[in-house]
């Protein structure tokens, strides 16, 4: 059993490195596409602006590499919780199918957070006829997933190919989703709630689209992780 092991791993790395090949295509496309797009991105979250700037006009035509982007972020958040689960699990890794089974479960409970959390806050601002701000958020979240491709993926490399560096990978990783989901709760607070007055509504609107999506997403993610035949966590 155990030669058949280390036998699975180094085709597994192959096919790994496939991935990362492909993040690295689309990180260089975007890159070589100039500084316009990330000089854009960064505009529209750290800058609040109820109105579309000259910068912003022109990033609505790099929507796809936004996409791209925020698709390497799927996998390598993709890649990162399996190799959380591959450094916990009570069962190795015995075929290359368990580990693509398990990115893709990973993958669609990644996109169902985002594909909710989108429909969530539309239904808000529907609801509470906040529609341009609703926009505005969307497209800074939207952008904040975007440059998150960019920044794990040297340390999701790294983890995978050098697992004795676990503890220091999966804590920059963490540290850095907390400054993520921090830098969220602050849009929302300054696009949405600027008032003091509001502080009530700003929590209840993180208990609801915020904490909502991310328990849903996270229990999706675990159901099929325990219910799963190939691995036992």
């Amino acid at each position: 059993m155990t030669e058949q092991l280390l036998s699975e791993w180094p085709v597994a790395q192959n096919w790994g490195f496939v991935l990362f090949l492909i993040c690295f295509f689309i990180s260089m496309q975007v890159l070589g596409s100039g500084r316009r797009l990330l000089s854009s991105m960064l505009e529209g979250i750290f800058r609040q602006r109820n109105r579309q700037s000259i910068f912003f006009e022109n990033i609505q035509h790099e929507l796809v590499n936004k996409l791209l982007l925020s698709t390497q972020t799927v996998f390598l958040l993709s890649i990162f919780i399996f190799c959380i689960v591959l450094h916990r699990a009570n069962e190795p890794l015995e075929t290359v199918s368990q580990m693509f089974w398990l990115l893709g479960v990973c993958s669609g409970s990644i996109i169902f957070f985002l594909i909710l959390k989108f429909m969530l806050n539309a239904l808000f601002g529907t609801i509470f006829s906040a529609p341009d701000q609703t926009k505005l958020f969307n497209q800074n979240v939207f952008s904040i997933v975007a440059l998150s491709g960019l920044v794990l993926f040297v340390p999701t490399g790294i983890l995978f190919y050098a697992p004795q560096t676990y503890y220091f990978c999966f804590y920059f990783n963490i540290a850095y989703l907390l400054c993520v989901e921090c830098l969220i709760i602050y849009k929302i607070r300054t696009i949405f709630f600027p008032s003091n007055k509001h502080l009530l509504y700003f929590i209840l609107y993180l208990c609801t689209l915020e904490v909502v999506p991310l328990y849903l997403g996270y229990r999706a993610l675990i159901y099929l992780l325990e219910n799963s035949s190939l691995w036992v966590i």
